[in-house]
């Protein structure tokens, strides 16, 4: 075993040095081998041709999406032409407005200088029903003036020939019968023709007069409201209701007169 073994290790040694020595005995050493042949002599490696670049392809519908959001200049000139349009229309019914509304005013300002209605005359001044300074004869002019308003509404429910022969005594020389002033006789013709329209009568005073008296004109104001009935039997009419009387009782001339004599309607019965 042990001499096959030697042998074994002296042939290696041997073929070890006899490829060293080849080597030694030649200028060069072998290439290693390669996988391919080598080209011809004197003939360059043609150097590969690049590929041309191949440009990716926009898918349809992203083309399609650009295109939709590209603004359309047709659509837009409209739109501006479409704005001037309706600015003009404005612009023209504002001025049109303006027109009628100026030809409404002068219209309107000619007709009220015509038809302007005529200023009525002021009415003359009523008597003060307020208190002036305390002064020692109101107290007498008010019980004188109480007197002779309830004696002349009693008499108003007098027969007729009673009632006109004792008006004179209760008025002035002129009196002021509801707005027109008048005479004594134009006032006893005005109290038949009232005693004629209504023959039966009945006036009731409510309560106390009010009493207000003015020293500068001398005279007192009474307020008397009274229950009234007024029947005309042959006409077949009557008249029943609340009225009030308002009497300026003057005390100019010394005795006190009727000065001023007005009346309204409260309320009529079965109103």
């Amino acid at each position: 075993m042990r001499p096959v073994l030697f042998l074994t290790l002296l042939l290696s040694s041997a073929c070890a040095a006899g490829g060293a020595l080849a080597q030694q005995g030649s200028s060069w050493i072998d290439p290693p081998a390669k996988s391919g042949a080598a080209p011809a002599g004197g003939e360059r490696a043609k150097p590969t041709a690049k590929s041309a670049p191949r440009f990716e392809v926009e898918p349809e519908a992203r083309t399609r999406s650009r295109r939709a959001a590209a603004p359309s200049p047709a659509p837009v000139r409209r739109d501006m032409h479409r704005q001037d349009r309706t600015r003009t229309a404005e612009m023209r019914r504002a001025r049109r407005a303006a027109i009628h509304e100026r030809a409404r005013e002068e219209r309107y300002g000619h007709t009220a200088r015509i038809h302007r209605p005529t200023p009525l005359p002021a009415p003359p001044p009523a008597p003060s029903l307020a208190r002036s300074e305390p002064d020692p004869r109101f107290s007498d002019w008010a019980v004188a003036a109480r007197r002779l308003s309830l004696g002349y509404l009693d008499s108003v429910s007098a027969p007729n020939g009673v009632m006109l022969s004792a008006a004179p005594r209760f008025y002035g020389s002129t009196v002021r019968f509801h707005g027109r002033v008048m005479t004594t006789n134009a006032l006893l013709a005005e109290k038949q023709r009232f005693a004629q329209r209504w023959p039966e009568r009945r006036y009731e005073p409510h309560g106390e007069p009010r009493i207000a008296c003015d020293g500068a004109s001398a005279t007192c104001l009474v307020r008397i409201v009274h229950d009234f009935t007024a029947a005309s039997p042959s006409r077949g009419a009557r008249s029943q209701g609340v009225a009030e009387l308002t009497l300026t009782v003057s005390f100019a001339g010394g005795a006190p007169v009727i000065v001023s004599e007005a009346s309204r309607v409260l309320s009529r019965a079965g109103a």
